[in-house]
């Protein structure tokens, strides 16, 4: 980072702890050349990211900056008008709402940091690799932080955990992500928010998306047997304004129908 002085760095909050914990982080060695920012789907998302965003803005002494479509109002109205969920060009809400977003906000110079922890090196080293016109800082894995740390570091300074946590979930995204696969995920959802369980199963299956995988094999959610997978975890779906499933290893479409 030596020879960049003035540059904004830039904290790509997501209403997760590792990000709070990474904004923090970035303001000590920063100061006011940060601007902690999120790509805002808060309407999709548990409502008590609404409180936990407010404990972390008193705790870090800053306000999180919400940028959001100017073309879209959510996840729904994006699968809706675009016909398009999931598949191997990626999550469209994900370009919809979040990297177009993102380009539209960044500028050149900037330094970006995420809520990558040091489990996650190899994320990091990936995407240095498919973005090597980005400056990143990867604080919290040459801090040598921990997923768990993060939680610890919340809980000392008295910040309850978002509540998507509490309910088992790995992530705390949109509820009903179109990224997961994981039966166990889907499970949860469907034991959570049945609503948006449903809801899910109808929009994928007038899409023609088959989000969840069942014995190795894409399916619809309504094939979904209610006992398949329970217990499993949530799988790789974090959803940051860079992310993209195509630059995952292992990656299968899901719909023949979402090619690009």
């Amino acid at each position: 980072m030596e020879g960049i002085n003035d540059s904004r760095v830039l904290v790509w909050y997501s209403d997760g702890a590792a990000s709070a914990v990474a904004a923090k982080i970035a303001l000590d060695k920063y100061g006011n050349r940060v601007r902690v920012v999120k790509c805002d789907t808060t309407n999709d998302e548990h409502p008590d990211n609404v409180r936990f965003r407010q404990d972390v803005e008193q705790w870090l002494g800053v306000k999180v900056e919400l940028v959001r479509s100017e073309r879209y109002e959510g996840i729904d109205d994006v699968f809706e008008r675009t016909r398009y969920m999931a598949g191997i060009a990626g999550a469209r809400c994900t370009t919809e709402l979040k990297k177009m977003v993102r380009e539209a906000y960044q500028q050149p110079g900037d330094i970006h940091v995420f809520g990558y922890t040091v489990e996650e090196s190899e994320r990091a080293r990936r995407f240095e690799l498919n973005h090597p016109d980005v400056v990143c800082d990867w604080l919290l894995i040459d801090n040598f932080v921990r997923k768990k740390d993060c939680h610890a570091m919340l809980a000392r300074f008295g910040v309850a955990p978002p509540a998507m946590y509490g309910l088992g979930f790995e992530h705390n995204n949109c509820l009903g992500c179109v990224k997961a696969t994981s039966p166990g995920y889907w499970q949860k959802v469907r034991d959570n928010f049945p609503e948006v369980f449903e809801r899910r199963a109808r929009q994928s299956r007038d899409i023609n998306a088959r989000l969840v995988r069942i014995d190795g094999k894409r399916a619809f959610l309504d094939e979904l047997p209610v006992e398949y997978g329970r217990g499993e975890g949530d799988g790789d779906i974090d959803c940051g304004p860079f992310c993209q499933w195509d630059l995952l290893d292992g990656f299968e479409e899901a719909t023949d129908e979402h090619k690009p």
